[in-house]
């Protein structure tokens, strides 16, 4: 009624990658998508990479706690989104501007420009990422030994980089 847009990020760490089996229970977009209009958008990072995110984080609250059964879990969450589209972050990070228009246009929001220049003051919550004030690609954190191998090796590793059209060993 005052002109707003309401744009809820389902930070959806908790529904698959916490206790022991993946719970069966709707996500958000299935529990509003039948009475409200709704508009999605599931942005994606490399598996490896938010793999080792959860690693530093001490997030690895499911078992076992290893890069095939996160796979798996990661599986599951884009099984339960399927039909929506998908944004890879190290595609917004490679052109902002493209990736912003891309989101703006996907969820009906109205695009600005000098969004670069003013994303440092937004505060989401679930912002658990890396800080800083610049929209930039990050080298990736030191992977621990073993775990290299193991991303050559797990078919449920390399299908779902297939899937999200990442190369396993990057």
């Amino acid at each position: 009624r005052e002109g707003f847009d309401l744009v809820l990020r389902d930070h959806a760490h908790s529904q698959f990658c916490f206790g022991p089996d993946l719970p069966d229970r709707p996500t958000l977009f299935e529990m509003l998508a039948p009475a409200h209009e709704m508009r999605a958008l599931v942005t994606v990072r490399h598996p490896l990479d938010s793999y080792l995110s959860l690693l530093r984080k001490r997030w690895t609250q499911f078992s076992p706690a290893t890069l095939p059964e996160y796979a798996r879990r990661y599986h599951a969450f884009l099984d339960r989104h399927a039909g929506i589209e998908v944004l890879r972050y190290e595609d917004f990070l490679a052109d902002p501007q493209a990736g912003m228009q891309r989101i703006c246009a996907r969820l009906d929001l109205t695009y600005a420009p000098e969004f670069p220049d003013r994303f440092a003051a937004i505060r989401l919550s679930g912002d658990s990422g890396r800080r800083g004030d610049e929209i930039a690609i990050r080298p990736r954190r030191p992977v621990p030994e073993g775990l290299g191998r193991l991303t050559q090796s797990d078919p449920a590793y390399r299908d779902l980089c297939a899937r999200l059209g990442y190369d396993p060993a990057a």
